[in-house]
């Protein structure tokens, strides 16, 4: 079992989420959204290599990896002793902007 950890832009990027999914459909709703992307990143503890590989990202010298929840992606890489969440990224937005990363 290894340890995931958030890098602060991925927090910022998931509590930028929650705010817009409460504004847009209930308080109720955010907190749903926000669990779930959280329980979800937590499987990656036992399961590191449970995502698929992202492409767009495949320039960068460590492998990236994503999980989907709902319209989701939660980018992360997997080192030794630890996963890192990197990135929340809306699948609505333009994939470009995710390269850049």
């Amino acid at each position: 079992m290894v340890k995931v950890v958030w890098t602060q832009t991925a927090l910022n990027q998931l509590e930028r989420i929650v705010k817009y999914v409460a504004l847009e459909r209930g308080t109720s709703s955010a907190k749903v959204v926000g669990h779930r992307i959280i329980e979800r990143s937590e499987h990656l503890a036992s399961f590191p290599k449970m995502g698929s590989i992202e492409q767009l990202l495949s320039h960068k010298k460590s492998e990236y990896r994503y999980l989907v929840v709902w319209s989701y992606k939660i980018i992360y890489r997997v080192s030794t002793d630890r996963v890192v969440v990197s990135r929340v990224f809306h699948t609505s937005q333009n994939p470009k902007k995710l390269r850049g990363s």
